[in-house]
């Protein structure tokens, strides 16, 4: 019959980890299923709807990422399609359209890590910020934080954010272009730049390379501290991490380490290498600073 088939398809969800593995942002359930589960991901949607009331949407991240802007496309499985939703996080809130912009609630240890390492009133870049969840606590406790995504839809939502949290203006800024140019036009002192771009931040590192050509002399003693993240290999990910940072930095960072944020797939760690700009980089005179701006 119909009701014991629902419940042979339910005591066998009950034994994965469907249930209990899947992320929850504000009312959206968020999935990640195999393809093993396709012919049962309506009722899967179904089941995680009865068994957790607060929840309104289940939607299913389908296999594809949009390369320009870093959202996934996704399906809903069960529920209302309705997509914008808050998150809460270390005490502040996050509104966002999930289906526009990119969020995960599994790296909230990693933003509470990278804002503790970084003192108050420091003077941060962030170069992928996304919807603020690095940008919008470091600005609370007092940074002066310079927040830049290409993205339109999640720039228009990080002014929401630092609105909603009642940020002060003087602590942030906010930016919508291209992570290059956000920091090649940058005219002011740096003390830290985050890079939360895993599948192509270290090569954006080419940007500090001639960054205080041209400058005044106290802007090129001031040494920048990157956190700039990476998708590398089980085998060896702090060895092949640094080995892609110093591709494209074109000399060895100073004082680096490798922190191992999470494990994304089987094979793969998404990793943090932090490590200090070498003064040589910063000052390279070949670079002009009529190349930097246009290329």
């Amino acid at each position: 019959s119909k009701q014991w088939y629902q419940r042979r398809v339910r005591d066998t969800i009950d034994d994965t980890d469907v249930i209990s593995g899947f992320e929850i942002v504000g009312h959206i359930a968020h999935l990640n299923l195999k393809e093993f589960h396709e012919p049962y991901k309506a009722l899967i949607g179904q089941v995680i709807l009865d068994k957790n009331p607060s929840l309104k949407t289940v939607v299913n991240k389908l296999s594809t990422i949009h390369s320009k802007y870093r959202f996934f496309d996704m399906e809903v499985l069960a529920g209302e399609e309705n997509f914008e939703t808050t998150a809460i996080e270390h005490k502040l809130r996050f509104s966002m359209d999930f289906s526009k912009v990119y969020w995960n609630s599994k790296l909230g240890t990693e933003h509470r890590r990278v804002v503790d390492c970084i003192p108050t009133g420091s003077i941060v870049l962030d170069m992928f910020c996304g919807i603020g969840p690095f940008a919008l606590p470091l600005a609370k406790k007092g940074c002066r934080v310079h927040a830049n995504d290409l993205n339109p839809e999640s720039y228009k939502w990080l002014l929401k954010n630092v609105s909603l949290n009642r940020i002060p203006s003087q602590h942030i800024t906010c930016y919508n272009c291209d992570g290059r140019e956000f920091v090649r036009n940058f005219a002011g002192p740096i003390d830290h730049v985050i890079m939360n771009l895993p599948a192509s931040a270290t090569h954006f590192l080419d940007v500090f390379r001639g960054l205080y050509s041209g400058s005044d002399v106290g802007k090129e003693h001031r040494t920048i501290r990157v956190f700039c993240y990476h998708f590398a290999p089980t085998e060896a990910p702090e060895s092949s991490t640094l080995a892609a940072v110093r591709e494209v930095l074109g000399c060895e960072p100073e004082n680096a380490s490798v922190h191992l944020v999470r494990k994304t797939a089987p094979k793969t760690w998404m990793t943090c290498a932090q490590f200090t700009v070498p003064i040589e980089v910063l000052r390279d005179e070949s670079v002009s600073k009529k190349t930097k701006v246009d290329s």
